[in-house]
């Protein structure tokens, strides 16, 4: 079933509330791929930023250049009762792409088109395929998050994740980010470019000042975001490493990227109608998910909080 969450306040307040309600999944992914997972109790005093994973290269510019899900990270961490350095290890660690990326990898789909016949109301719809987690892995969750400053958003994610792969904004804002391709491995470098996904949605309400974000911030990966728009406009994103360069487009936009795992190639015979998909609409502020025979859809209203079913 899809794990649905709510976050609210300042950063860290919106990691605890993660932490605490997806603590099981959480320390799975830990210890699934053997990282520690016995938190200190002595009270430390050094900052955040020093030690082997936060004191140098991705780590490092992490906590300097994306201080929000910086905190947000260290209270999820906190909350599910790990080590910062662990959940910091799965975010850098899926950089790489491939099989260390897991389901962020993993093939899927991502299109945009326009909806509607000639005596409906045409809109724009953003759509991303969810590729099903294998039974040892964690699944996608849903996450509504009401930052006390910034824009309310709704996003798909999964558990351990202080960003997210698609999401909408109350100001009608959509992103949503491609597979994670080959890079560089290791924690030299920058964040991964997934953290952009986050960033749009808080900060901003329409293209113009999301684009010009996400090709100035430091990040890195072989990635595609797809972003759009209340008023129609949609735009893609291509991270190729450090660099970055940006595409307005109109009209039907379809991209299809990412690792096809040996049991996912017995799967290829389904049509790409009968996978699990999210979509988003700009436009009417709604987001609809579709994920192992569940479907919920939400709408961004004007109220001041959204209620999203809870299926655990």
């Amino acid at each position: 079933m899809l794990m649905s969450i709510e976050c609210a306040g300042h950063p860290r307040d919106m990691g605890l509330a993660q932490g605490a309600a997806a603590r099981t999944a959480i320390r799975a992914e830990v210890a699934r791929l053997g990282l520690p997972e016995q938190r200190s109790r002595i009270p430390n005093l050094a900052a955040l930023t020093v030690g082997a994973l936060r004191g140098f290269g991705a780590g490092r510019e992490w906590f300097r250049q994306f201080a929000h899900q910086a905190e947000r990270l260290e209270g999820l961490a906190c909350s599910a009762q790990l080590p910062v350095d662990s959940i910091l290890e799965l975010h850098l660690r899926i950089r790489a792409g491939g099989e260390q990326g897991g389901l962020l990898a993993r093939r899927s789909e991502v299109r945009a088109r326009t909806v509607g016949g000639p005596k409906d109301e045409k809109r724009l719809l953003l759509e991303r395929s969810l590729p099903r987690a294998f039974a040892d892995e964690v699944g996608w969750i849903l996450r509504e998050s009401r930052p006390e400053v910034g824009f309310r958003s709704i996003e798909i994610g999964l558990p351990w994740l202080v960003s997210s792969v698609a999401g909408l904004n109350e100001a009608g804002l959509a992103v949503v980010a491609g597979p994670l391709l080959w890079g560089a491995p290791g924690r030299e470098g920058c964040p991964t470019s997934l953290l952009l996904v986050q960033e749009c949605l808080q900060r901003f309400e329409d293209l113009d000042g999301a684009i010009d974000w996400c090709c100035k911030r430091p990040v890195e990966g072989e990635q595609s975001l797809v972003l759009a728009d209340a008023s129609g406009n949609v735009a893609t994103v291509v991270s190729s490493g450090r660099e970055r360069r940006a595409q307005w487009g109109e009209g039907e936009l379809h991209l299809e990227s990412g690792e096809l795992s040996e049991s996912e190639g017995a799967l290829a015979s389904q049509t790409s109608d009968a996978a699990d998909r999210v979509w988003l609409d700009p436009r009417g502020k709604r987001l609809r998910v579709e994920l192992v025979g569940s479907r919920i859809e939400v709408e961004l209203g004007d109220e001041s909080a959204v209620s999203i079913p809870t299926l655990r």
